[in-house]
Order: structure tokens, then sequence, then C-alpha cells
């Protein structure tokens, strides 16, 4: 066999191709030399590279017709007629193409893309009906929780924005209009400021303050409730030996174990029920064990127990204003015990909570769970002594330590330390809430994790596998449910938030079916309450002068633990008026802005937010007594702020329609309002402002 050159294999293989890509047809034929007739002839035989070489696929036409098919020529595919039929005057028949395994999988992309978008349409009624499974899916799961120690091994349940039970009842065109109006800053519409002091600038509002206020407001500055704050003194940094101990520099190491004892069980007996941040058997048997045994040292156990004791002296002051006996005391009244001189600081328990902050100046790097519960406990220290910025301060620490802890992380909850980090995080997230929307601050970006964080299970610490904790009743199943039924109760009302506080000029925002719809879900919240927290709509909405919340009656039991659930009772009463008022109070904008407008559906719901917006148990029954006790004293104080102008513009309006929708009794409380703005100035320069505006109207 001859041997070929490069040059004569290239060729033949281009003309091969060349004749197998011609076409051939009768009338159109072009030979492959007429092609290459300007080229060398090949000198080398080709017929061994024919026979020693495959021949490619022939050109195969993707729909031929009948004759070329039945010919087995190729047909060049030309319509009406190919180029066979037409040389021979034959009728050319094209039958239906088969489709492709290419075509087919084409054809099922695009069909599946239909689906989704015929779903995507009838997404409203899909939800609808998909969400009834999941009603009422956090309390369901608080009605799961048990006492013992067999909790730990539950599937953890999850609470989101969007996973929160709704009504049975829920319309697809409610359930649509929810979404649509969460995009806030589209088509002309107008974000209403969730906070109370906003209240002030409200068109509809300005128009009908009197003037002296205006001038006041105005040099004030519309910011004035952090301008004064900021400008306020720094809590005192001096440590002075609390009264009735030796005046030594080492006071802290000679501290009666009676007194320490003594103070952190009257937090975990008042506070901690509704803020359980902490574990009581742990903080007992480690944290306070630490110190017990090394002394009150730069640790950050050191820092947890000098504050949970600040907190304790303020918890003695409220069980000495209520008549209740401290926890471990006989009898059915307060008492005072031997070390009572040590809670009489202004404000009580300074002394304790500045030795924590001279420590934890040390400390302040960590970023673990003990580090963010030292600054909780700062939050809330600073949140009872009505000091909001720093309260704010210590909350984004938190927050930072948690987005820390928590972020890309394999956190198992199922297990003691898991849970903890998930107490920890819906407290942080449900008071810094509260503090964002009402100084209208920037958040911390903590709520981001809140897919990833289930609720709480309440598992019990154990120091070994061996031996299990007793219950612990400041833990028990009726705080458990009340925590977690917070919990849900502040996602609720963070959905009002965002889908009902919005107006337009047209008068179609905020829209009816949307307000229903989350009056049936606040229902659903409350319907869904485990029995042992139960309380009937009824006792929610009088206006009587009767207290809505449990009253302190000579036959009931006066104990420690009774004391707790009144104090959970009424928040959790509070909560619900709460979100009531706020699916309102967009209706009382309306009203004040565009009275022309109002409609018999917007009347109604403005009847119900200030029938709502009377009567809150924060200053009423248990707490009408114990008014250092009131939990988030500021956050109220600025409820109450927004309320009395509202009340007072309402009041005065010139459209009688209006003016008719006040409830009976609103006068009266009123007047509670005011009484108990005065009684918390003396504590904030903020709430002094307030208060100066309010006594202008």
């Amino acid at each position: 066999m001859s041997k070929r050159s490069h040059e004569d294999s290239v060729f033949s293989k281009t003309a091969r191709f060349l004749e197998e890509r011609t076409p051939s047809t009768p009338g159109n034929s072009i030979s492959i030399n007429e092609l290459l007739s300007n080229s060398e002839e090949p000198e080398a035989d080709h017929s061994e590279t024919h026979n020693s070489t495959r021949k490619p696929r022939n050109f195969i036409a993707a729909v031929a017709c009948e004759n070329c098919r039945l010919k087995k020529t190729r047909c060049d595919e030309s319509r009406p007629k190919c180029g066979l039929c037409k040389a021979l005057n034959l009728e050319c028949v094209y039958s239906e193409r088969k489709l492709s395994k290419k075509d087919q999988s084409i054809g099922m992309i695009i069909s599946t893309l239909h689906r989704i978008e015929t779903k995507l349409e009838n997404l409203p009624s899909v939800i609808s009906n998909d969400i009834r499974p999941i009603t009422g899916h956090v309390l369901q799961a608080v009605e799961a929780i048990q006492v013992s120690a067999a909790t730990a091994g539950t599937p953890s349940a999850r609470t989101s924005s969007h996973k929160l039970s709704f009504s049975q009842n829920t319309s697809p065109a409610a359930m649509g209009q929810i979404e649509v109006e969460a995009q806030a800053s589209v088509d002309g519409k107008e974000v209403i400021s969730f906070s109370q002091h906003g209240v002030v600038v409200w068109p509809g509002i300005i128009s009908s303050l009197p003037e002296r206020f205006l001038v006041v407001y105005d040099q004030l500055g519309k910011n004035y409730v952090l301008d004064v704050e900021l400008e306020r003194s720094a809590l005192p940094m001096w440590v002075n030996t609390p009264l009735g101990l030796p005046s030594t520099g080492s006071w802290l190491e000679g501290l009666p174990m009676a007194l320490v004892k003594g103070l952190c069980e009257a937090f975990f007996s008042l506070f901690h029920p509704f803020t359980p941040f902490m574990d009581k058997h742990f903080f007992f048997s480690l944290t306070l064990g630490a110190v017990i045994n090394h002394g009150f040292s730069t640790t950050i156990e050191t820092c947890l127990v000098l504050n949970v004791m600040a907190l304790g002296c303020l918890a003695v002051r409220a069980y000495e204003e209520a008549d209740f006996p401290l926890p471990g005391t006989l009898g059915d009244r307060f008492e005072r015990p031997a070390w009572y001189e040590v809670v009489m600081e202004d404000p009580p328990g300074l002394s304790f909570f500045n030795k924590a902050r001279k420590r934890m100046g040390f400390l302040m790097e960590k970023n673990n769970l003990s580090s963010c519960q030292y600054y909780l406990l700062s939050a809330m220290y600073y949140t009872q002594i009505i000091r909001p910025l720093d309260s704010g301060a210590m909350l984004n620490r938190a927050a930072a330590c948690l987005c820390f802890m928590l972020a890309n992380r394999d956190i198992n909850y199922n297990e003691w330390e898991g849970d903890m980090k998930s107490r920890v995080f819906w407290n942080t997230v449900m008071y810094e809430t509260i503090l964002v929307q009402e100084l209208d601050l920037p958040p911390s970006g903590l709520l981001s994790l809140e897919d990833n964080v289930p609720i709480p299970k309440f598992i019990p610490f154990k120091i070994s596998s061996e031996i299990t904790p007793l219950p612990d009743p400041d833990d028990s199943y009726y705080h458990q449910c009340h925590f977690l039924a917070q919990i849900a109760n502040r996602i609720i009302l963070t959905r009002i938030r965002h889908s009902l506080y919005l107006f337009s000029e047209s008068g179609t925002l905020p829209r009816p079916a949307v307000s229903q719809e989350l009056h049936n879900q606040v229902e659903e919240w409350r319907k869904n309450l485990p029995p042992v927290i139960q309380f009937s709509a009824k006792d929610s909405t009088t206006t009587s002068n009767d207290d809505i919340s449990p009253s302190i009656t000579p036959n009931a039991p006066r104990t420690p633990t009774s004391l707790a659930m009144l104090v959970a009772d009424s928040m959790l009463r509070a909560r619900y008026r709460i979100c009531k008022f706020h699916i309102g109070r967009p209706y009382l904008y309306k009203a004040l802005r565009t009275p022309n407008l109002l409609t018999e559906d917007d009347f109604e719901q403005i009847r119900s937010g200030l029938r709502f917006a009377m009567d809150w148990p924060m200053i009423r029954g248990v707490f009408r007594q114990m008014r250092s006790c009131v939990p988030i004293r500021f956050a109220f104080c600025s409820q109450f702020f927004g309320q009395l102008l509202i009340f007072h513009c309402i009041s005065n309006s010139p459209d009688p329609r209006l003016r008719a929708t006040l409830p009976s009794g609103w006068e009266r409380w009123y007047r509670e309002m005011v009484e108990f703005l005065e009684y918390c100035a003396a504590f904030s320069p903020a709430i002094s402002r307030d208060v100066g505006l309010i006594q202008l109207l």
C-alpha cells in the first residue's frame, strides 16, 4: 500500500464531505469534480481509503415528503413541492412530523412553565386552602409543651412571619391583599408611622391641636425624644456601700448568703417568668456556685450574679408595693427581710449593677451565651428604670452576640444549650422590635435569622445524665405557654404593621378586607391559647370602671407564684388589646386626614380601635399598686401619649359622626393615662416633655 501525504489525506476527506453535503437532486446536480476543478488531482489511489475509513452518515431530512421517502432519495424539504416532485411533476405530500426526543423535552418544559404560571395566578386561593392545616401552628406547639424532661425529644416547632396561624375563614381576596399591601412604597401609597410619638405630625392631628401646643412642639423639635434622651446624664458610675452593710472596700465579699440568695430568688420569681432567657437550675447550680467558691472576681459569672441581684432589688420593691410575700417567706403579706435596707438605693440595685459594669469592661469581647444573657439583663435593668437608649444599646450588643453565635452554625436545638440560645434569641427579638418601632431606630438585622431559630422547648438542664432535675415552678407550664404566646402575638403585630399601615389620598387604603382578616387572626390567637392562660373576649372588651385584669381579692391566695401569674395574665390581655387597637389605628389616621372619604366599614374600624385603646391592664389591676414593676414602661408611656392626642382630636372634631365613635368612659381613661404619665415623668426627661405637651391640650 502506497504511503499518502498529509495533504492527500486532508484533501480526500474534504472532497467526500462536500460530495455528501451537496444536494444531488435532478436538475440541480453538481459533481464533486466541478467543485474542485481548479484543484490538483490526487496522486494516490483512494480505494483503500474508502475501504478503511467509515463513511459519514448521509444527510437526513427532518420531514421528507412521501415520494422521497418511497424512493429513498434525499428530500430538500421545499414547500409546497420539493425539488424531486417538481422535476417529476408529482404531487408532493408531507406527513405529520413526529416529535424528536429534543422536541419532546422542549414541549415538556413549556408545559411545566405553563403550569407554574397558572399556580402563581391562583396563589391567593392556594394559600387559603393550604394554610389551614397549620392554623394555630405556634399555639398548638404551646399546648404540646410538657414540664418533664421528655420534651427534649419533641420535634422543634418553628415560627416565622409566613408560618403563623391564619384564620380558618381566610378569604383569597384578603390573603392576596395582605401580600400586595406589603409593598409599601409603590403606586403613591403613603406609609403610616407605627410610632406613637409620630401621631403628633399626622396632618389631621396638627390642624386640631391648639396653637400653644404647636409652638412648644416646634421648640422641642420633631425628634425631641431622642434628643433629650441623648443629652441625658449618664447613669452614675460611683459605687456606694449599700445601706445596712459594713462600709469597707471589699463589701461584696462580706455579703450575707441570705441577701444574695434572697435577691436572686426575687428576680427569678417575678421577672424571669415573662422574660425566660436564663435557666434557674443552671444559675443556682453553676453560675452562683462559681461566685460562692471563687468570690466576686472579674468573671462573666460574677457579672451575671450582680445583674440578677440588681434586678432582684427592683423585684423586692414591687413585692412590697403589691403587698405580696417574698419567695421563701411565710405568711401572705410582705414582710421586710433583715437585709431590706439594701434595696433602698435610688435606683434600687445600682451598686450591684455598677460593680457588674466595671468588671464587664474586661470581658466585653466575648460573644457567647453568657455574655448575651448579661447584655439582656442590663437591657432589662435600664428598661425598668426607664432609660430607653441605654436599654437599646444593650439590646444591640446582645443581638450582635446572637448573630455571631447563630449565623452559619450547626446548632442542635434539641439539646439544652441550643434551646437556651433559642430562648435568648426570641427575648431579644421581641424587646428590640418594640424599641425600634417606637423610636424609628435602625434594626440590628437579628430578625433575618427568624426562620432559622425554632421556638424554645424549655429543655431542663441536667448536671449529669443520672440526675433528673426537679420541676421548677418558675419554669412551669403556665409561664412557658405565656412566653410562647408572646412570641406569636409579636409576629401578628409585625404582620399588622407591614400589611395595614398604608394610606392613599383616594381613600382606598387601608382596606377593610385586610383589617377583618387581621382581626380574625388575633381572635384565632386568643382562642387557641392553652386553657391555663385562656381569657374571654367579653372580659377584653369591657370599658367599665372594673379592672379587666384579675383583681386582688382578700380571699385570693397571695403567694410569689400567684403574683407572677397576675403579671403574666395582665401582659397577655394587654397584648391582645394592643393588636386590636393597632388594627384600627390606620382608620383613625384616615378619619383625621380625609373625613369626607370615610365609609361605614371605616367607622366600624374606628369604633373598634378607640374601644381597644382603653383600659389597658398595664396601669390597672395589680399594676395599679406596683407601678415600679410595669414592664417596658417607656413603650407604654409612648402608646398613651399618642392615644391621648387621638382622643383629644376625635372629641374636638367638627364632624358629629366622628365624635359619636368615642366609647363610653373615655374621659375616665384619659385621666388615668395622664396620671400614669405624670408618675413616670420623674424617671425620664422624654416622658416629662410628653406630659408638658399633654398639659397644653
